[in-house]
This record gives structure tokens, C-alpha cells and sequence, in this order.
């Protein structure tokens, strides 16, 4: 049987208003970045993608989040086409507007409403689940944009970036079937802490095990890794970061758990 943490109380997420605003924001910057960029740019962060796979990609989620939260159930991504084979220009126009509809969704409801979701645990399948998701996805996404466009990484508050390494942790790593798979079992059992300064969290790796539970900074573990928020944040998404990974096989198993939630 499995064991995974109760994905952290829903208490210490960020507002609802907060993520919607977080995702106009970073959708805003992402947009901003690629402006000047080429259509066949190398993404960085992504090297099989050119920047116009990027901005369809992320057309396409937006557009299918925002589907699923009018349905009311779960909705086909191949039944949502909102990229298509648009060109680079009105593919952009494209992630602009659909940014707008995806907020305008969020905002006419309530973040406690039920919602179609494959996510498990405190606060899960409701539509506050899904803006906190959407608002860490453009995150990420504006980071590959500045990358692509030769930018230096833009900074986010502590606190989102917190947010983001408590939602990579808890949900992703610890979702049941990722722990369930063999990639969720190698390396070795035992107990990484990851410490960013105020907060910090102790991920028990067990066999069938995830457990994070938020500890002092001091806390012993079998591993640990120390950083600023974000150095972290953008270490677990496989971005560039100021952040390393230290060789232990705890860690093995914790990345190994990482890589497979975050596809």
C-alpha cells in the first residue's frame, strides 16, 4: 500500500485571487519575451522545442483548463484544439487571449468548488487546485520564454516560489502511482531536506513511502539541499539554477520521483 503526505495543508497554499493574478502576470512576461524572438528559436530548458512549440503548448493547456472548468468533468485534450498549426504571430495572439478566457473562468468561480482534476490530496479536485496549478505552469513557462529570448531569469517573490516547491514535492513526487512505479523505488530509502532559508521540508522516500512534512532548517536528514526559493523552485522543475543536486542515493529516488510526476 502506499503512503504519501496529506499534500500539505490547503492552508498554506497561496489566495485564489493570488494564483489568478500570478498567471495573468507571468502569461504577461512570457508574452513580452517572445515578442522579438524567432519563430525557430531553441528553447533552452526544452531542447526539443522551438518557440513557437512553446507558446502552442502552453495555448493548448490553458485552453484545455479552461474547457474542463466549463464542462464540469473531465474533457478530452484532443478534443480542444486552441494552437492548431497557427504561425508565430497569431499563435501568440492566440496565448493572449486564451490567458484572458482562463482568467475570466477562474475569477467567476469559487476556488472550494468541485472540479475535474487527476491531482490527489488537501485542497485537490476543486478549481483553486487548477489556479494554483495554471499560475505555477506559467511560472515555469515564462522562465524557458526568457531563456529563449536570451533573457536573464526574471525573480518571484519567496512566497510563490515556496509554493511552487511545496506543490512539486507533495503533489508531483508524491503522487500515488509515481510512488507506486518502479522509478519511484530506486536508489535508496530515507529522508532528503530541502532547506530555503524560514521553510523547509523533510521528504521521507521511503519504499511505498512519501511523506514531506515541513521541519526546522536544522532537521537532520540523509541528504540536503540548501538554496534561495527560487533557486530551489526552478532546481525541481530541471531549469537552470543557482541550486545543485547533491550525489546521494536518497536523492536519486527523490528526482527520479520528480522527473515522473512533472510529465
Amino acid at each position: 500500500m502506499v503512503s504519501r503526505s496529506p499534500n500539505t495543508e490547503k492552508s498554506s497554499w497561496l489566495s485564489h485571487q493570488g494564483y489568478i493574478d500570478t498567471l495573468q502576470e507571468q502569461a504577461t512576461r512570457f508574452s513580452a519575451a517572445l515578442r522579438d524572438s524567432a519563430f525557430d528559436s531553441r528553447v533552452p530548458s526544452c531542447p526539443d522545442w522551438t518557440a513557437l512549440d512553446l507558446v502552442r503548448h502552453v495555448v493548448q493547456v490553458y485552453a484545455h483548463k479552461a474547457a474542463v472548468l466549463r464542462a464540469g468533468k473531465a474533457v478530452s485534450g484532443g478534443d480542444v484544439d486552441a494552437a492548431g498549426d497557427a504561425p508565430y504571430p497569431e499563435a501568440l495572439e492566440r496565448h493572449d487571449a486564451v490567458v484572458a478566457d482562463l482568467v475570466g473562468v477562474l475569477a467567476d468561480l469559487h476556488p472550494d468548488d468541485a472540479a475535474w482534476t487527476w491531482m490527489e490530496g488537501s485542497g485537490e479536485s476543486t478549481v483553486g487546485s487548477w489556479a494554483r496549478r495554471m499560475a505555477h505552469e506559467a511560472l515555469v513557462h515564462r522562465v524557458d520564454a526568457e531563456l529563449t529570448a536570451g533573457m536573464a531569469i526574471s525573480p518571484v517573490k519567496d512566497a510563490l516560489a515556496v509554493d511552487g516547491v511545496n506543490e512539486v514535492l507533495t503533489w508531483m513526487a508524491g503522487d500515488p502511482d509515481v510512488v507506486a512505479e518502479d522509478d519511484g523505488a530506486v536508489g535508496s530509502a530515507g529522508s532528503v531536506l530541502l532547506d530555503c532559508g524560514e521553510v523547509a521540508w523533510l521528504v521521507d522516500v521511503g519504499d511505498g513511502r512519501h511523506v514531506v512534512t515541513p521541519v526546522p532548517a536544522g532537521a537532520s536528514a540523509d541528504a540536503r539541499i540548501s538554496s534561495d526559493p527560487m533557486a530551489l523552485d526552478l532546481l525541481l522543475w530541471g531549469r537552470p539554477s543557482q541550486a545543485t543536486w547533491p550525489a546521494a542515493a536518497q536523492v536519486d529516488r527523490l528526482r527520479a520521483r520528480i522527473t515522473k510526476g512533472l510529465l
